[in-house]
C-alpha cells in the first residue's frame, strides 16, 4: 500500500486547474499505462500487487481533469515506477515543456554537490545541495523513489542527479509551488547555509572541472566516446574506459579491441584497467573481441609478477555493463573489482523495448527478458560489490583527484578498520576515517568531550597533545605504536573522558590542506622558492615542490608521489618536525592550471590537494 498513499501525497494539491493537455490526451496515456504496459512487459507484476496497481490507477483518473500538467505527468510516472524494474520506465525528463534548471549534480560518497551552475548561480558551485522548497534533501528522495525506478539505493542517487533539476517533476510531487522559481538551499564546506532561487533555463553553465583550468582525471575524460583508451609507459599501465555498450560505427569495437591488444603485446603492462563507471548498458555482447583477447593473454601477462587487472564500477554500472563487470568476479579470475556498489542488480530484468505514449508522445522502455544472477554471485544481492571499495567525496571531485586509480596504483587491499568509540581518531592531514595512522604520525581525535583534553594514550602509551577543544584532540602518535588495533584513552585531569580504537598502519600518509573549506583542496605546498603555492604564484615544471604532510612510514616505505597521474621524482622524503613530513618532487612536465597531488607509502594512499602550475 506504500505505493498508492504516496501516489495520492503526490495529488494532494488540486486546487490549481492550470492543465494544457487536454482531458482526452491524457486519457489516451493512462489506458495505455493502465492496460497496455502490463501487456508488453511479462514481469510488471512480479514484484506489484495488481489490485494496488488498479487503485492508483482509479485514483489517478478520478483527478485527471483537474490536475496540472506536472501532476498528471508525474502521477503516470508513479505507476510505471510501481512495477519495480529500474529497465521500465518512462522518461519524464524528456516530456514536451518540461523544463530544467540550470545546475548539474553529481552523487558523491558525502551527498549531492553541484558540479556546473548557470552564471546567476556560480555561488553554488561545490556546494551540497541539502533542500528543495521547505523538505530537506532526505524528504526530497522519498519523493523522488516514487517516480524514479530502482531497486537499490545506489541507482536511485544515480538518476537523481538528473531528476533533482527537473522543474515539473519538483512540481508535480509537490516539492515546489508550481509557477514560481524553484528554491533550493545549500551548504558549503565551511558549513554555510544559503538558498537560491532559481529559475529554469537553458543557458550555458559554468563548471569548477574544465580541461582549460586544469587536469581531468580519465574516469571524468572523453566522455563524450563510447569507448577509449590510454597506455602510460611511465606507470606501465593500461587504462581502457567503457562509458556506454554500444558499437561505433565511426571507430568499430572490433578494430578498436585490436588497437588495444596490439598495445597490450607491444608494450609492458603492469596494470590492467576496465572501467565501468557511469556506463548504463546497451549490448553486452560488444566488449567480447576485447575480454577474449585479453584472456587469451592472460597467462603471458600474469608471468609478470608485478601484473594485476582490475575492473572499476560505480553506482552509474547498469544493465549490460553491469553484466559485464560481473565476468571479472568469476571464481579463478585473476581480476580485482574496485570501487563502489553497482546501481544495477546482479539478477534483473532487461532487453527492453522502447514505447512512446499515444497522447503526448512522451517516451519510455519496458522489459522483455529476465536475467539470473550468475551462480558465483549470492542470489538476490542488491548490488555488484566491489572486492576493494573505493569512495569518492566531493573533496576529491573537485580536487581532481580518482581514489579508485590511486588505490590501483598503490596495490591497496583495502581501507583499514575505521576508527570507533566515542573518540573518532582520524589522520591529522586528511581526517579521513579510511586512513590509517602511523607511529609518530600527527592525528586528531574527535568528539563531545565534557572537557578540554589534556593527554591522549595510545595503547596506554602517552602521546604529545599538540592542541585541544572540547571537540577535537591533535596529539602525536607514539613512535612505538604497533601496526594494528590500539585503544585511544583521551583524558583530562587524570579521568577518562572518551575512548575509541583506531587502526595503526606502518605508513599512513595525508597531507595537509592549505584551505580545507575550499572544494578544490589547494595544498600545503611550497614552490621552489619557498613562496607558498597559489594560483597567482604556480609552479613551474620541472621545479622543485616542498609538500608538507605527516603519516610518514620511515625510509623502508618510500613514498610516490604524483601530479595528475604522472609520477614524480622525488628528491627527499622525511621527518621534519614533530609528526611533520616534507616531501620534495620535482613538477612533471605537460601539466598546467590546477593538478592533484597524492602520495602513496606502504600501500595506503593520501587525499588528494590540488597545486597550481604555470
Amino acid at each position: 500500500m506504500r505505493w498508492r498513499a504516496l501516489l495520492l501525497f503526490a495529488l494532494a494539491p488540486l486546487l490549481v486547474d492550470a492543465q494544457t493537455s487536454s482531458v482526452t490526451t491524457r486519457t489516451q496515456d493512462l489506458n495505455f499505462v493502465a492496460t497496455q504496459l502490463p501487456l508488453l512487459d511479462p514481469f510488471f507484476f512480479s514484484q506489484l500487487s495488481q489490485s494496488d496497481f488498479q487503485q492508483a490507477v482509479n485514483s489517478l483518473q478520478a483527478n485527471i481533469a483537474t490536475l496540472t500538467d506536472a501532476q498528471f505527468y508525474v502521477g503516470l510516472a508513479q505507476l510505471v515506477a510501481m512495477a519495480g524494474d529500474p529497465h521500465t520506465n518512462l522518461y519524464l525528463y524528456d516530456a514536451p515543456g518540461f523544463q530544467t534548471l540550470p545546475l548539474h549534480l553529481r552523487w558523491l560518497d558525502d551527498g549531492v554537490f553541484v558540479t556546473s551552475a548557470g552564471p546567476e548561480y556560480t555561488s553554488a558551485l561545490g556546494a551540497r545541495l541539502i533542500g528543495i522548497g521547505n523538505h530537506s534533501i532526505d524528504d526530497v528522495m522519498q519523493l523522488l523513489g516514487t517516480v524514479i525506478p530502482h531497486d537499490n539505493d545506489p541507482w536511485l542517487h544515480y538518476m537523481a542527479q538528473i531528476y533533482l533539476v527537473q522543474q515539473e517533476v519538483l512540481q508535480g510531487l509537490g516539492i515546489v509551488s508550481e509557477g514560481l522559481p524553484s528554491q533550493l538551499t545549500f551548504q558549503s564546506l565551511a558549513g554555510t547555509e544559503f538558498t537560491l532561487t532559481i529559475n529554469a533555463s537553458n543557458e550555458t553553465r559554468t563548471s569548477l572541472l574544465t580541461s582549460a583550468t586544469g587536469f581531468i582525471p580519465d574516469y571524468l575524460s572523453n566522455s563524450s566516446e563510447n569507448y577509449w583508451f590510454t597506455y602510460s609507459g611511465l606507470t606501465r599501465l593500461l587504462y581502457f574506459k567503457y562509458n556506454v555498450c554500444e558499437n561505433d560505427p565511426s571507430n568499430p569495437f572490433p578494430v578498436f579491441a585490436s588497437t588495444v591488444l596490439n598495445t597490450i603485446d607491444s608494450n609492458p603492462v603492469d596494470t590492467l584497467v576496465f572501467d565501468f563507471r557511469g556506463n548504463t548498458g546497451g549490448d553486452s555482447s560488444v566488449i567480447n573481441p576485447l575480454y577474449n583477447g585479453v584472456v587469451q593473454r592472460l597467462s603471458h601477462l600474469s608471468a609478470n609478477p608485478a601484473f594485476a587487472l582490475y575492473a572499476a564500477i560505480d553506482k552509474g554500472t547498469f544493465s549490460s555493463a553491469l553484466d559485464d563487470a560481473e565476468v571479472f568476479k568469476q571464481p579463478g579470475s585473476a581480476a580485482r573489482v574496485i570501487g563502489e556498489p553497482t546501481g544495477g542488480r546482479p539478477q534483473h530484468f532487461g532487453n527492453v523495448a522502447a514505447f512512446t505514449l499515444p497522447g503526448s508522445g512522451i517516451p519510455g522502455q519496458y522489459s522483455q527478458e529476465f536475467f539470473p544472477a550468475p551462480s558465483y554471485l549470492p542470489p538476490g544481492a542488491p548490488s555488484l560489490e566491489p572486492d576493494i571499495a573505493v569512495p569518492i567525496r566531493s573533496t576529491d571531485y573537485f580536487a581532481r583527484f580518482d581514489p579508485v586509480l590511486a588505490a590501483i596504483l598503490a596495490r591497496s587491499n583495502g581501507a583499514p578498520p575505521a576508527p570507533s568509540g566515542s573518540a573518532i581518531t582520524v589522520n591529522g592531514a586528511s581526517f579521513r576515517v579510511e586512513q590509517g595512522i602511523a607511529p609518530g604520525s600527527i592525528a586528531a581525535a574527535f568528539g563531545a568531550f565534557s572537557t578540554t583534553p589534556d593527554h591522549v594514550f595510545v595503547s596506554g602509551t602517552s602521546s604529545q597533545v599538540l592542541s585541544a577543544t572540547a571537540s577535537q584532540v591533535n596529539f602525536i602518535v607514539p613512535e612505538t605504536a604497533v601496526p594494528g588495533t590500539a585503544g585511544i584513552s583521551v583524558q583530562a585531569g587524570g579521568n577518562e573522558i572518551a575512548n575509541g580504537t583506531a587502526t595503526i598502519s606502518a605508513a599512513g600518509p595525508g597531507i595537509f590542506v592549505l584551505q580545507s573549506t575550499d572544494p578544490q583542496q589547494p595544498g600545503a605546498i611550497e614552490n621552489q622558492d619557498y613562496s607558498v603555492n597559489t594560483a597567482s604564484d604556480p609552479a613551474a615544471a620541472g621545479t622543485i615542490a616542498q609538500i608538507y604532510a605527516t603519516g610518514y612510514g620511515g625510509d623502508a616505505l618510500p613514498a610516490q608521489v604524483f601530479f595528475g597521474n604522472i609520477p614524480a621524482d622525488v628528491l627527499f622524503s622525511g621527518a621534519v618536525g614533530p609528526g611533520l613530513w616534507q616531501i620534495n618532487a620535482r613538477v612533471p612536465d605537460g601539466l598546467s592550471g590546477l593538478a592533484p597531488v597524492f602520495v602513496i607509502a606502504g600501500g595506503l594512499t593520501s587525499n588528494a590537494v590540488t597545486i597550481s602550475i604555470q
